[in-house]
């Protein structure tokens, strides 16, 4: 009872306020009217009329849009406080869509992480260890970088890192709960490959060489290395793999031939070689026990 008598005093009082603001405006309108000249009476009765009636017109819809959405002005409260409840349901779903994402991406990377399977043989790979890398050296590619697991999962020295592309690196220091290694593109690393179905056609990659334009492939990340010898037919296009002549065991990509530089001069083939390996971005390795050579 007390909500409905403050609400017709509310009505009343806007009535009121209209009321008056349209008799002034009234009576300013016919004292302009009378200011300018207008001496007829049926001018002055026409303006009036004109302009009360346009007045009505907009106080009738002034008020029936009060009435219509009075009830939504009242709960206004009520319905920010359901604008807010939305927005946190937005952010919490927003959460779980990222999440959801995470999953996937670990889910993917452990299938590439399957694959690298294909390029070991059963005995190195048995004891395999996947890990994310957890550090890199500054700079575009990762020459050198470090690995979420150490002596405490297995890993050695010397043991080999691959992804699902292929060849990245070999660890060199061990620590309890982490690993540091290099990765082909680094200057201390070398690598002994072969052109699959040409078994005798050999060669090594390493950056050490001095070649023309070399600054241009360094900043492709492009690998470097010659052939053995300058009679081996090596192509673009040609893939190459590990030997297994050295520390990697045989058959693991490294990459694909982009071009072949022969200088007669020195007697040598040089080799420029697209990693298969995308050395800017990698997140998950598995890590394969050292393999033995004969003499240790």
């Amino acid at each position: 009872m007390k909500f409905d008598k403050e609400k017709k005093g509310s009505r009343l009082n806007v009535k009121v306020i209209v009321t008056s603001l349209v008799a002034i405006t009234l009576i300013g309108i016919v004292g302009i009217s009378i200011g300018r000249g207008y001496s007829g009476s049926n001018s002055v009765s026409s303006l009036i009329m004109d302009t009360s009636t346009f007045l009505q017109e907009n106080i009738n819809k002034g008020f029936k849009f009060l009435k219509e959405n009075f009830l939504d002005i009242i709960k206004f409260k009520e319905n920010a406080e359901k604008v807010d409840d939305l927005k946190n349901e937005n952010d919490k779903l927003k959460n779980e869509v990222v999440a959801l994402k995470n999953q996937l991406s670990e889910m993917e990377s452990l299938k590439d992480l399957k694959k690298s399977l294909n390029f070991v043989d059963e005995k190195y790979s048995a004891n395999m260890i996947s890990s994310s890398v957890v550090g890199k050296n500054d700079g575009n590619w990762y020459t050198t970088f470090v690995i979420g697991v150490g002596k405490d999962d297995g890993v050695k020295k010397d043991s080999v890192v691959v992804n699902g592309d292929g060849l990245v690196g070999i660890v060199y220091e061990v620590s309890k709960n982490y690993s540091k290694a290099i990765s082909i593109l680094d200057t201390k690393s070398s690598v002994s490959f072969k052109v699959p179905g040409k078994p005798e056609f050999k060669g090594i990659i390493t950056q050490n060489v001095n070649i023309k334009d070399m600054e241009d492939y360094k900043e492709k990340g492009y690998l470097y290395g010659y052939m053995f010898d300058t009679s081996y037919e090596v192509l673009p296009g040609d893939v190459i793999t590990t030997s297994g002549l050295g520390l990697y065991p045989e058959g693991i990509i490294i990459g694909e031939v982009d071009q072949v530089i022969e200088d007669k001069n020195q007697s040598i083939k040089y080799v420029i070689v697209k990693p298969s390996v995308n050395f800017k971005n990698i997140d998950d390795v598995a890590v394969i026990e050292p393999r033995k050579i004969d003499g240790e």
